[in-house]
């Protein structure tokens, strides 16, 4: 059995023994693109699974990942990609990755996260990377 085959059909068990063989990465893009081409909510399901199996930052992101890029014309889905992104951050607070992934929820248009909660992650942020652009970018419309 395929890994999407698995996932359609509700089969998470073994989902996740061909999801074992993939980076993060894989896996990230190989939900998106089934979530996408198929605007199916069982990938969701599916990495719900993972996060009750063991909660992990990457498996937070991954679901947030999901209902920012490929799922986000559902009702609710800025909402709860927000909470995986905080959860994600919550869990590796020191990973720079999931703080500047969490600043997208200050310009995208619900505007989730306030510009002073911006403003104190961008600061963190460019702590470690001074010249990071994305952040640089968000400082700058937030303070204009």
């Amino acid at each position: 059995m395929k890994f999407n085959d698995a996932i359609l059909l509700g089969d998470f068990v073994k989902a996740k023994e061909l999801a074992s063989q993939m980076d993060r990465d894989s896996l990230r893009d190989t939900l998106f693109l089934l979530a996408y081409d198929n605007e199916n909510i069982a990938t969701y399901g599916f990495v719900s699974y993972l996060l009750l199996e063991e909660e992990t930052s990457e498996f937070h992101y991954i679901a947030s990942y999901l209902f920012s890029m490929a799922l986000n014309h559902l009702e609710g889905a800025y909402q709860t990609s927000f909470h995986h992104a905080k959860k994600a951050v919550e869990l590796s607070p020191n990973d720079i990755n999931f703080k500047e992934y969490l600043l997208f929820f200050n310009v995208n248009p619900d505007k989730l996260l306030g510009n002073e909660e911006a403003f104190n992650i961008a600061n963190e942020i460019l702590k470690n990377e001074p010249n990071n652009k994305a952040t640089l970018s968000v400082i700058s419309e937030i303070t204009n």
